[in-house]
């Protein structure tokens, strides 16, 4: 029996790339996850703000305390529908367990969306995998979303995943599927109910699959529409007015905060995922990096491009996103983790495309083999000191942020031991009553507040005096409570930039004397300060 060699040599060939391929993935996705769980193990870098809104939002969920219907929520159902999980460990365990557990979820999603980025442009080869993935993997800005629980991951996950339904298969399959079009189209709708904007990537894969797939993609915008509104669904039928206007009307109608500068020098700085790091760069620099990247980019895909492949999917998926963002009427720093898998990975499919060449040329100009193992040594030695680098370097990523963003274990467990069981307490940040198992009250007219900052959306964004309901809705809630927890003195108007009543609480001076006769200091320690009630005082 004769064998054909040349085919034996070609499955073992095809076998051995596979076996590359699935190394490569596997080994970014874990360097991304140990990476991130080491993060978990350094001081300061214990929550966000938006973790304990999400969280929180989790446990009173599967308590029947429902957003929109009674508290504000400015963000679509999703996160919370999907953490739900978690809320039931708040629920039945404890509040800090299901904050921990919670980091660790995170940790494991922002590796799953490395893995697929990197799977998703495996068809360029090695080159645009390490590139993407690695460098989504070592990141600054992703220790920012990682160590939390956000909304971008999270949506960032369901894209990807659809995008690999779309994109992912080998490109010499013909057609996608009805049910491959339906199936992408129910993921990307998943992605719109954690944050909407999901509909940047969404418009991308429409921009690539139109030319071939005409009407037919009728079919993925459908089936994402149709996820979207069923997800929605039985919270509208709760609060449809309050609904409309948190996660629509107020989100399209945001207003600057203090730290968004709004030039668009100041957010490429942002979108290199460095800002507000001891290594970020200066204005100067980053105009002149994404200049001449996106030289690099147009030159890459001046040849013809397929335009329903991975290549296209990452540039228009890069540049819709990044459009989006950069003329936002806000942005905070963590927001560009949304377009740095889009952006890693059109880096990486740019330089594939400009390196194809090079092969033919290194064979012209007789390279030796041990010349080009030295240089691939050399590569690799650089990528481990990088790694390294980075390891040694991240306790001093975004100190600054520490009192913004951080809670030290220290502060959490004074909310523990200073405040008692079953208090109706008001927190400017939720968080404080997550970590510390101080969230839920006995008391059943204890007033729900989740998100004080989305609470502002409808109140001039912290960016004007408050008016008068609102700071005697706030009055009502302190009435209620038994403590409440901020972030500085209860007389202090917070600064930032222009923007003078920047403070979480809409105090007036009204509001300030009667809080000062009813409640005393309890604790004080920078970024925490706890106020009880005097007993003796009448509302």
């Amino acid at each position: 029996m004769m064998v054909n060699s040349d085919a034996v040599v070609t499955r073992i060939w095809r076998r051995a790339k596979t076996n590359d391929v699935t190394l490569i993935v596997l080994g970014v996705g874990l360097l991304s996850l140990g990476f991130s769980l080491w993060q978990l193990s350094v001081p300061g870098y214990l929550t966000f703000y938006d973790t304990g809104v999400y969280l929180a939002a989790s446990i009173h969920l599967v308590s029947g305390v429902v957003p929109y219907r009674n508290y504000v929520f400015v963000q679509p159902p999703g996160l919370v529908v999907l953490l739900s999980p978690l809320g039931v460990i708040g629920r039945l365990g404890s509040t800090h367990g299901a904050f921990v557990v919670g980091r660790i979820v995170s940790a494991l999603v922002t590796a799953l969306n490395v893995s697929l980025v990197t799977w998703l442009v495996r068809g360029r080869g090695r080159v645009a995998m390490v590139i993407a993935g690695v460098g989504l993997a070592l990141l600054p800005v992703v220790v920012l979303v990682s160590t939390g629980v956000n909304l971008e991951p999270y949506c960032v996950l369901f894209i990807l995943w659809g995008a690999a339904v779309l994109f992912g298969h080998d490109e010499r399959i013909g057609e996608l599927s009805s049910k491959a079009l339906t199936g992408a189209g129910v993921l990307f709708g998943v992605a719109g109910l954690v944050k909407l904007w999901a509909i940047f990537p969404l418009l991308a894969v429409v921009v690539c699959l139109v030319p071939r797939y005409r009407r037919r993609v009728l079919v993925f915008v459908g089936a994402a529409g149709a996820a979207f509104v069923v997800g929605c669904a039985p919270f509208f039928a709760l609060a449809p007015h309050n609904f409309f206007s948190e996660v629509i009307v107020e989100q399209l109608a945001r207003r600057a905060n203090g730290t968004d500068s709004l030039s668009l020098a100041g957010r490429l700085v942002d979108l290199s995922g460095f800002a507000t790091t001891s290594v970020s760069p200066s204005t100067v620099a980053a105009v002149a990096v994404f200049g001449v990247l996106g030289v690099l980019v147009a030159v890459a895909f001046a040849r013809r491009l397929r335009c329903d492949s991975a290549d296209a999917f990452f540039l228009f998926a890069a540049i819709i996103s990044i459009g989006g963002l950069l003329l936002a009427p806000e942005t905070y720093v963590y927001y560009y983790y949304f377009t740095a898998p889009f952006l890693l990975g059109l880096v990486g499919v740019t330089f594939s495309r400009l390196l194809k060449p090079l092969p033919a040329w290194a064979r012209r100009l007789r390279i030796s083999p041990s010349i080009r193992r030295l240089a691939l040594g050399a590569l690799s030695v650089s990528v481990v000191v990088v790694i390294i680098g980075q390891l040694l370097y991240v306790t001093t990523f975004y100190s600054y942020l520490a009192r913004d963003f951080g809670v030290a274990s220290v502060d959490a467990s004074r909310v523990t031991s200073d405040i008692p069981d079953g208090a109706c307490v008001i927190y400017v940040d939720v968080g404080w009553g997550v970590i510390g198992n101080r969230l839920t009250s006995t008391n059943p007219d204890c007033p729900v507040v989740v998100d004080p900052i989305g609470m502002w959306m409808a109140h001039g964004y912290q960016n004007v005096p408050p008016t008068a309901a609102f700071t005697a809705q706030w009055k009502a809630y302190f009435e209620v409570a038994d403590d409440a927890v901020f972030y500085g003195p209860y007389n202090a108007q917070y600064r930032s930039g222009p923007h003078t009543f920047a403070s979480t609480v809409p105090w007036s001076p009204g509001l300030t004397r009667w809080f000062k006769l009813h409640y005393h200091l309890r604790f004080e320690r920078f970024g925490l300060y706890i106020y009880a009630k005097d007993a003796h005082q009448e509302s």
